[in-house]
């Protein structure tokens, strides 16, 4: 199966080729696969890439500031029989000139001349004598405002996308490395014109000998947090890292299985880190950041279309959809940007409690001035050996470390007390120092799951925990502590069910009964002065005449009033007959 590699895009900032995220989402960049390993080299063959299959392709051209570039590091094949574009070679000579499969060329969606349409090519003397130097094996270089075309008509089914959304670009056949730079024309269903500049693929060149990463210092901001630095790798000593990116078919992504360690006060470029707050304030030194060489606010890193906000908040960083996002610095701009003495360019520090996975793409420059982009390079930090790490497991691997919860420990040893929660009687080795036990044992009063050995009442609670009082909260004697209800409730109230304010649940009357009172009050007494005949309820306000000589039943005394004294003779005479 022939291996595909995603996309690689530049754009145009400050007169250099960076990343470009203004492409429309039908056009999702470009790949290539390895179709063929051969005598002459390697057989590359490159694709623009749609997402919609009514889009054509209408050209592959080259106008300045927009170049056109193929470049190899150590030339490519071109067959005495082939031409730069392959609308002329014909299939039914591979027979007799085998190469000629392998031969190196540029094209819009035609590879030989076996379709009834033929791409066609113009340009100026530029594009002339790049097309004369790439088929004597050179490379292929036009950036004039002349510049040149390979086109077809619109509608030709070359250029249009087939089954895997691809539409053929080149062919280039080189035992080196290789870097296409190019731009597109293409159109979509209703007829709208759209031009892809400054787009690139290449094959991974020497230079870049991948990532690596140092431990910075353990247990940094927290336990468990250890602090690392991952570098990019270049054996050119005059070649300097100027972007890091992700597209839809080159995604990047930093992730970690715990969190990133994030400073209040720092961001997610080394250049927000100013180190004289270090003192004050010792976490900024391990927050955790990106950037191209520089570890502080003296770099001039910057960014565009990433966001950062899931990082920042301790996440993880993912740029996988069309428009992409980049890191970068301007070429020249930044000494950080060269390799150190260990030919190590810093790319980003990373606290975290996890492991780190990285997936990334760069766009270096060598020491030549060509711009080489490596895509899907990655790194996984910190390396672990996983397995048992408990000494008292059957399988306990002195080597691991990293618990990946294998530990076995009953399939060669158990415990043989069965009292024991975990007593094996299948143990083939008796280890009762794995013995496991209910909370309290001896004296336990749950068994192995927890659960009561005793609890008559079945409430949860076991009978030795128990606690007898009142458990009314409306009770005199309410006690909050008590578990179990003994009937020792008091309760204080009116206990006369006749009352207006009964209660049924005292168990001791208070004295507060309230009666409900019916009928007209007043005196009914006949004798009194303000005796009322309407009064069916005497209310004690009678009152009597006793001055002036008359006769007054009640004054016992005879002293014109009725008082205690009168009451006191009267009470001295209750029960006695009448005329005694």
């Amino acid at each position: 199966m022939p291996k595909y590699f995603p996309l690689r895009r530049l754009c145009i900032a400050a007169s250099l080729l960076l990343l470009g995220f203004t492409s429309k989402a039908e056009f999702t960049g470009l790949t290539y696969e390895t179709v063929a390993t051969s005598s002459v080299g390697t057989t590359y063959r490159v694709y623009a890439n749609f997402d919609n299959p009514t889009d054509i392709a209408q050209a592959l051209y080259a106008e300045a500031p927009s170049a056109l570039s193929i470049t190899s590091t150590a030339g490519f094949y071109q067959d005495a029989f082939g031409n730069y574009t392959p609308e002329s070679i014909n299939p039914l000579l591979y027979a007799s000139f085998p190469n000629l499969i392998y031969d190196s060329w540029i094209t819009l969606g035609q590879e030989d001349s076996s379709l009834p349409s033929n791409i066609g090519a113009v340009g100026g003397a530029a594009w002339s004598s790049a097309s004369l130097a790439f088929e004597n094996g050179g490379d292929f270089f036009v950036n004039d405002g002349v510049g040149g075309s390979v086109f077809v008509t619109p509608n030709q089914v070359q250029a249009q996308p087939d089954a895997d959304g691809r539409v053929l670009l080149a062919q280039l056949t080189t035992t080196g490395g290789w870097n296409m730079l190019c731009n597109i024309q293409w159109r979509d269903e209703n007829l709208n014109v759209f031009n892809e500049t400054g787009i690139s693929v290449g094959y991974e060149q020497t230079d870049f000998e991948g990532l690596s990463y140092e431990l910075v210092a353990e247990n940094t901001t927290a336990a468990g947090f250890d602090t690392y630095r991952v570098y990019a790798n270049l054996a050119d000593p005059g070649a300097q890292v100027v972007a890091v990116y992700g597209l839809q078919d080159t995604a990047l992504s930093i992730t970690t299985t715990g969190s990133f360690y994030q400073d209040v006060l720092g961001g997610s470029l080394s250049n927000t880190i100013n180190p004289i707050l270090f003192p004050s304030f010792p976490n900024l030194a391990y927050d955790s950041w990106v950037t191209i060489g520089s570890d502080d606010n003296t770099g001039s890193v910057d960014f565009i279309g990433i966001d950062f906000l899931a990082f920042e908040a301790g996440g993880n960083i993912e740029v996988n959809d069309p428009v992409g996002g980049t890191w970068y610095i301007l070429p020249n701009l930044e000494p950080a940007a060269f390799p150190d003495d260990d030919g190590r360019v810093l790319l980003g520090q990373f606290t975290t409690d996890g492991i780190v996975d990285i997936l990334l793409n760069i766009q270096y420059r060598n020491s030549a001035g060509t711009n080489i982009q490596v895509t899907g390079t990655t790194l996984t930090f910190p390396v672990v050996t996983p397995g048992c790490t408990d000494a008292g497991a059957c399988n306990y691997d002195p080597a691991a470390d990293f618990d990946d919860g294998s530990c076995d420990f009953l399939s060669c040893a158990g415990c043989s007390d069965a009292e024991a929660c975990n007593y094996n009687p299948q143990a083939v080795i008796i280890d009762d120092t794995l013995c496991e036990y209910p909370v309290d044992y001896p004296n336990n009063i749950v068994d192995c799951d927890g659960n009561c050995l005793n609890d008559a009442d079945e409430d949860g609670i076991c009978d030795e925990n128990e606690v007898p009082g009142c458990t009314d909260p409306t009770a005199d004697n309410y006690n909050p502590a008590a578990t179990d209800d003994d009937g020792s409730c008091q309760i204080s109230g009116c206990t006369d069910a006749d009352a207006q304010n009964y209660n049924a649940n005292a168990t001791e009357d208070n004295g507060t009964c309230e009666f409900l009172i019916v009928g007209t009050q007043g005196c009914t007494y006949g004798d009194a002065t303000n005796y009322d005949a309407d009064a069916d309820l005497d209310d004690g306000s009678c009152e009597f005449d006793c001055d002036g000589g008359g006769s007054c039943s009640f004054d016992t005394d005879d002293n014109g009033l009725i008082g205690s004294a009168d009451l006191l003779v009267f009470l001295s005479l209750y029960g006695q007959p009448c005329g005694e």
